[in-house]
């Protein structure tokens, strides 16, 4: 846990302007956002990780944890507050961490609806409600032997658009929680999604790698089920003990 969190206001807001949008989505046109992007570091230590955030225009600070090691505070295009837990650190539990928690909190009534249904559509972050009324967005990357640099900017760019989109729902979840409304607030954001990249052809004109895995995390969930659904796909058996 951080020293700090017990003093530190946790406050995102969502990202309003066009601006802000692309320096959270990345370069268009496939270009690398980062430099050397084939280039591997060995772990999410600070001195790794905080290159690559100076790269994506992320601003942020190292602090300590109670355990020695060392996390980061950072903030993105301006409006969304996450942090970096570097873990499974091999060298005395405080570095050459191969594995990081990145995650976003957001404080607030979060609808638990809501928090469900968006977790259950994207594969790429998991969300959850964090047992006082909020919510939070989490996603855990690993390098057990290495990690190209582009990699973890690209993991960071959608992350980014996701808690973005997190934050966007929460804002806008209504107070009911019903069977009937589930499957609506699964489908909103995908469908909404969906008809403005129609309109404005934003992915024929402006594909970024991270738009592209973006539209991927929309279909994710739709494509599964329908594989779901033929009857020659290998299912495993849930036994139940008695």
């Amino acid at each position: 846990m951080y020293k700090f969190l017990g003093v530190m206001a946790v406050a995102a807001t969502v990202v309003s302007s066009a601006a802000a949008q692309n320096s959270l989505s990345g370069a268009a046109n496939n270009q690398p956002v980062v430099a050397n992007p084939t280039t591997l570091i060995a772990n999410f230590d600070v001195q790794s990780v905080g290159p690559i955030l100076d790269e994506l225009g992320v601003v942020w600070r190292a602090v300590a944890t109670e355990g020695g090691g060392a996390a980061i505070v950072a903030n993105a295009g301006g409006a969304l507050n996450f942090y970096m837990q570097p873990s499974a650190c091999q060298v005395n539990g405080t570095s050459n961490c191969i594995g990081v928690l990145i995650f976003s909190p957001y404080e607030g009534d979060a609808n638990s609806q809501t928090v469900r249904a968006f977790n259950d559509r994207y594969p790429f972050t998991r969300t959850a409600l964090d047992g006082t009324n909020g919510a939070f967005i989490t996603r855990y990357e690993i390098a057990d032997f290495g990690i190209p640099r582009g990699n973890v900017a690209a993991s960071l760019l959608n992350f980014f658009t996701l808690a973005s989109r997190f934050h966007a729902e929460l804002a806008s979840a209504g107070r009911t929680v019903s069977l009937e409304g589930y499957s609506d607030d699964l489908a909103a954001a995908s469908l909404n999604r969906k008809g403005l990249l129609n309109l404005t052809g934003a992915i024929a004109h402006a594909p970024a790698l991270s738009e592209r895995h973006n539209k991927s995390f929309d279909e994710a969930t739709d494509d599964i089920l329908q594989l779901i659904e033929l009857e020659y796909l290998p299912r495993n058996k849930i036994k139940n003990f008695k």
